[in-house]
């Protein structure tokens, strides 16, 4: 694999990802910008160095995107009491139930990924499934930051160790 040709997974593994995520609300909004809030409802009371760390995303985007969703009324930010240069992220107290329900509503790529392989594959798509899940979830670990890594799963058939 080189370059251009991991650049042109990675778009397709992102879209991918955003027909994975759940019907929102918030659907006017960037995904860049869903996928912070995601982040925060599944760790409440977080620093903005924690979702850097867990998204990917740039400190400027991830604080940007903290501001904007905070003007909207869905997250409340207060100065971390232990380091007072740090700045925890929460849910709202009015949202903290649906931050309860996100975790729950996020459910797993199978359908999904089924069906980009039988577009790529045809009929032989489904018969990659675990192969290509369990690809998926050895580089989501690797790649990963450690508060964000997969548990340990056992690899499909014909999948080296993982």
């Amino acid at each position: 694999m080189n370059g251009p040709e991991l650049f042109r997974l990675g778009r397709r593994l992102m879209k991918l990802g955003v027909r994975a995520l759940p019907p929102s609300e918030f659907r006017d909004l960037p995904i860049s910008v869903r996928i912070v809030l995601v982040d925060v409802f599944e760790h409440p009371d977080t620093t903005i160095g924690q979702i850097v760390g867990r998204t990917g995303f740039p400190q400027s985007h991830v604080s940007s995107s903290v501001a904007r969703l905070r003007d909207l009324g869905m997250l409340a930010t207060t100065v971390d009491p232990h380091d007072r240069r740090r700045t925890l992220v929460a849910p709202r107290p009015e949202h903290r139930d649906r931050a309860a329900r996100a975790e729950h509503e996020l459910e797993p790529i199978d359908h999904i990924l089924s069906d980009a392989l039988i577009e790529r594959l045809g009929s032989a798509g489904p018969e990659h499934l675990a192969e290509a899940t369990a690809a998926l979830e050895l580089l989501e670990r690797l790649l990963s930051s450690p508060d964000t890594a997969a548990p340990s799963t056992p690899c499909a058939p014909g999948v080296p160790s993982c």
